[in-house]
């Protein structure tokens, strides 16, 4: 996870990077997108239904005997498979990078980033546990700049993090982030720090 040290080294990043900017990067990191407390309910579930084929193949039990077993594995199952590491080793890919997308869209708003006076705010948002990582522009930034200029940042971003080099790629995905608003939106005269450049860890 990200210690002080990192967070300080990530803040920093963003604020040396929006002096050459009228753009403004808020970075999110996230330990998980969801807790995704069903899953480990919804195998243990599965597992204990399908147990009675194969327990009524091998062995004579009643039905109460069958029930008892049933019960007591679901219970097991669901207990051990709710520790973080095997609980998100059990999510389909497709629902961590759905929820991890809808966790960004989340913080987004709750960053309050439409707020700058020329919708030029960017999220760059990391979820460790999903190995995902995503950058929503504001409606001012997505009218100049094309979405498909931000994939490189987010690729490189998404691999390093896949790596554990989380922090490593967010500062480099802050710095290619605001080169690329330098080029479309230069620091105006004034250039106030409209949005706190701390690194916001959920």
């Amino acid at each position: 996870m990200i210690n002080k040290a990192d967070e300080d080294r990530i803040a920093l990043a963003i604020a040396e990077t929006e002096k050459k900017t009228a753009g403004e990067i808020v970075v999110v990191v996230a330990r998980a997108a969801s807790g995704y407390h069903l899953v480990p309910i919804v195998w243990a579930a599965f597992a204990a239904l399908a147990l009675p084929a194969l327990l009524l193949a091998i062995f004579n039990l009643t039905a109460h005997r069958l029930y008892e077993i049933e019960l007591l594995v679901f219970g097991a199952l669901a207990f051990a498979l709710s520790f973080g590491r095997y609980r998100f080793q059990l999510v389909p890919g497709p629902m961590k990078r759905h929820r991890a997308h809808e966790a960004a869209r989340e913080q987004f708003t709750a960053r309050r980033i439409s707020q700058t006076r020329a919708h030029t705010g960017v999220l760059i948002y990391v979820a460790l546990a999903e190995r995902y990582a995503e950058l929503v522009p504001d409606s001012g930034i997505s009218e100049v700049i094309d979405d498909a200029t931000w994939k490189p940042v987010i690729v490189e971003l998404t691999e390093k993090v896949k790596q554990d080099r989380a922090v490593e790629g967010t500062v480099a995905a802050v710095e290619t982030c605001g080169a690329i608003l330098a080029e479309h939106f230069p620091p105006r005269g004034d250039n106030p720090d409209e949005l706190p450049n701390r690194v916001v860890i959920l």
